[in-house]
């Protein structure tokens, strides 16, 4: 038995401290325990919101998850230094008494050392249990220390995902609008012109989402700010571009390669981070009657066959769009 709680205590102290590292210093998405508790979170607040990306119940995922995670860290070293003071009865001392701790002291001196607090009322047996205890105290307070310096950056990125979805919803309502907007007369040349620093902003949040990725789950509850809508929508609006508009008014392939990269990237990056499993089908595709109207779209027989990737990726964005708590006929 002794061996066992020495076993799950060491375990679970390397497993706990490896999800910290792997979610505040490597920059490569949160770490198990992390990543699947904020995508687990999301579905069940999702649920009780009722699939309504309106509700605001979900407006307050994002913080209430940043807690969540730092009070699970807590807990998980909590308890495995716990199980370790449990492997031994003679562990922990009352120190005027020197009497053995029974298991709810030793669940007091884990928590107070965790905190760095030192009361001092009771006290490690040995030299090897002070010497846990010293670790323990340096885990919770490089724990707290590190927990701060990603919150700092965490919810920077928020503020800057959330001046995204305001500025991209300033390119249109909708993707024929986005292009509509950029036609004047003879081309496409002001969105070509906006190529670079859309591909600039949606590189710098794809990496903002592979270093912080509970920013996925800060919602805005306004629909015309949500950027996920807003990134469908312009999605959408390069996907009509490339394949649905005459071929002779199409950019060049090159001119919307940086964004075209940008989105790859982002898709690689959001799908990694968050475990979403896409739908099995693309989602139809966004109104045109306004592109048709201006004489702007090609012939059926005229169209570009699309590539097995794009679909791939409209089905993802789709499915964004949904687990976000939108509708496909607000892009």
């Amino acid at each position: 038995m002794e061996e066992l709680l020495i076993i799950g205590g060491i375990l679970l102290y390397l497993f706990t401290v490896l999800d910290i590292i792997q979610t505040t210093l490597s920059m490569q998405g949160g770490g198990w325990i992390t990543s699947r508790f904020a995508h687990i979170f999301w579905k069940t607040l999702l649920k009780v919101s009722g699939g309504n990306g309106r509700a605001k119940i979900l407006s307050h995922g994002g913080y209430f998850l940043l807690i969540y995670i730092v009070l699970i860290w807590v807990f998980l070293l909590w308890l495995s230094f716990v199980l370790l003071l449990s492997s031994d009865v003679g562990s922990v001392l009352n120190s005027s008494t020197k009497a053995p701790a029974d298991i709810w002291e030793k669940i007091y001196y884990a928590g107070f050392t965790l905190s760095t607090l030192g009361v001092g009322d009771f006290i490690g047996s040995t030299n090897f249990w002070r010497i846990l205890t010293t670790i323990y105290s340096f885990t919770g307070l490089i724990l707290l220390t590190m927990s701060v310096t990603y919150f700092i950056p965490a919810l920077t990125a928020v503020i800057e995902q959330r001046k995204m979805g305001i500025r991209l919803r300033n390119l249109g309502d909708s993707p024929q609008d986005i292009l509509l907007n950029c036609w004047n007369g003879k081309n496409f040349d002001e969105f070509v012109e906006r190529v670079n620093d859309l591909s600039e902003s949606l590189v710098q949040h794809s990496q903002n989402h592979r270093a912080y990725p509970v920013i996925h789950y800060f919602h805005n509850w306004k629909q015309k700010n949500a950027l996920i809508l807003q990134l469908a929508k312009l999605y959408e609006a390069m996907y009509l571009l490339q394949h649905e508009v005459k071929e002779e008014l199409r950019p060049l392939e090159r001119e919307l390669k940086p964004l075209e990269v940008a989105f790859e990237n982002y898709f690689e990056v959001i799908t990694e981070v968050t475990h979403i499993k896409p739908m099995d089908e693309a989602p139809r595709l966004a109104y045109t009657t306004e592109l048709e109207r201006h004489g702007l779209l090609a012939e059926s027989s005229k169209k570009l066959k699309v590539p097995e990737y794009l679909i791939e990726n409209r089905r993802i964005i789709h499915t964004l769009v949904i687990q976000d708590g939108w509708s496909w006929d607000l892009v």
